[in-house]
């Protein structure tokens, strides 16, 4: 008989210290960085001589370096030391931030971004991994949150105060070279705060996996041949992926469009409103979802808030009105704490995935989720770029390419048919499994 898998306990001190590394990373690189480079997008233009074919590369560029590497990243998590990737992608990322401020043309540009994107296909598996490694699944939807939160705290911060930090330090040059030494910090810190822990000991436990399933092998093919996954990745592959396409352009037809006519040191004030309350929402939506006890309803919840935040954010592109922008976008952001997370959190619990398979399932997810960004910034991003001015329809034109998103509300509800078909009651499914590995555990250890 197969041994079963089960978690040896974790330490509250070690899972946070782990968590508050991951936060600081996600703040500084994934939020802030990532978020200033939107913002700064037409004075970097201005400044760099790019016309509008380089700028909409430039744009893609990270993205498009990311999706031939993140699924090989996602199955190496589960087979090699995870804080050993995590160190070292920091220090990299810290290193490329910095030789930004150092650019003097498009290519050398273009390089860092693709090369940018290339660790970025591994940092952010290897984020979700340590978190299914550290904490089970009573924390996971929380430990997610807090994850998930990191980035839209530092999109808050650049967008409301990025532009003015960096004119007030000496451009967006000197920006990238200030937060590339503040990530270097991070990675410092991480040496001594991150631990280790092998993908079989995960906290995360899995409701039918035992160690025999965990070869480079069984890993891909289990995960492959789960219907869930590929519905789950598809549904964030809409979501997340018209979200940060249009997130890369979004100042730029507020600055642009002059039906909007922003200043670039105030353009970034509307999405700031959604960065906010998101922030918030993804600590806290899965908080009160525990408290009530109702975390087998995320899914169907998810559904509805999905469908409410694409309404508020297409709607808010057609009015050019700045106050109700930033009340559709605070309102979208409150929603997003329960619709963003959702399909990541509900495939991490599949039980063919769960914490042992994590980094195959996430690299799948991820790699679908970019290609999505890339295609969606192929399309949006040489047409806005090269909008004339004079010519009306800028910004209702993302607007009808975000109405696409109505496609991630449709396969979450398409997930629920096929799970209930799948597993019946998933949670009674997973109970049940979780009762005997903890009888199987204690009597090893008699």
């Amino acid at each position: 008989m197969s041994e079963a898998i089960a978690s040896k306990g974790v330490s509250n001190g070690t899972k946070w210290r782990v968590m508050i590394c991951i936060f600081l990373f996600y703040f500084l690189g994934l939020g802030f960085t990532n978020q200033f480079f939107n913002v700064a997008l037409g004075p970097m233009i201005a400044d760099m001589g790019w016309d509008a074919t380089q700028g909409a590369a430039i744009s893609n560029a990270m993205f498009l370096g990311m999706i031939w590497f993140v699924f090989v990243a996602g199955f190496l998590l589960d087979k090699f030391s995870v804080k050993k990737m995590f160190v070292v992608e920091i220090f990299l990322v810290g290193i490329l931030f910095a030789l930004r401020g150092f650019a003097t043309g498009f290519a050398f540009f273009y390089a860092l971004m693709i090369l940018y994107g290339v660790l970025s296909a591994f940092y952010i598996p290897t984020c979700v991994k340590l978190i299914s490694l550290w904490f089970d699944g009573k924390q996971i939807a929380l430990a997610n949150g807090i994850l998930t939160c990191g980035s839209p705290a530092g999109q808050l911060v650049a967008n409301t105060v990025g532009f003015k930090l960096a004119l007030a330090i000496g451009g967006w040059k000197v920006m990238y070279i200030v937060t590339g030494v503040l990530v270097l910090v991070v990675a410092v810190i991480a040496i001594f705060l991150v631990k280790d822990r092998k993908s079989e000991d995960a906290a995360l436990e899995s409701a039918i996996l035992t160690k025999d399933d965990l070869s480079f092998a069984k890993n891909i093919k289990g995960v492959a041949s789960t219907p869930g996954v590929w519905v789950y990745c598809l549904a964030n592959g809409f979501f997340v992926g018209f979200v940060y396409a249009i997130m890369a352009f979004q100042n730029y037809v507020y600055q642009n469009d002059p039906g909007w006519g922003l200043d670039p040191t105030v353009s970034g004030t509307i999405p700031a409103f959604s960065n906010c309350v998101s922030m918030c929402c993804y600590v806290l939506v899965p908080l009160v979802f525990a408290r009530l006890g109702i975390q087998k309803w995320w899914g169907v919840a998810a559904i509805f808030c999905a469908i409410g935040a694409i309404t508020l954010v297409t709607a808010q592109w057609f009015a050019y009105s700045y106050v109700f922008a930033c009340v559709a976008m605070a309102t979208s952001g409150l929603l997003y704490g329960c619709c963003l997370p959702a399909p990541k959190v509900l495939l991490l619990q599949l039980p063919e995935v769960s914490g042992p398979r994590a980094g195959t399932a996430i690299g799948i997810y991820t790699t679908i989720e970019r290609v999505c960004v890339v295609v969606f910034v192929a399309i949006i991003g040489p047409k806005v770029l090269a909008w004339d001015p004079s010519v009306p329809g800028m910004s209702p034109f993302v607007g009808k390419i975000q109405a696409l998103m109505y496609i991630q509300p449709i396969l979450l509800a398409l997930a629920l048919l096929i799970n209930k078909k799948r597993y019946g009651n998933i949670f009674a499914h997973v109970a049940k499994r979780e009762g005997t590995l903890a009888a199987q555990h204690e009597a090893q250890q008699q």
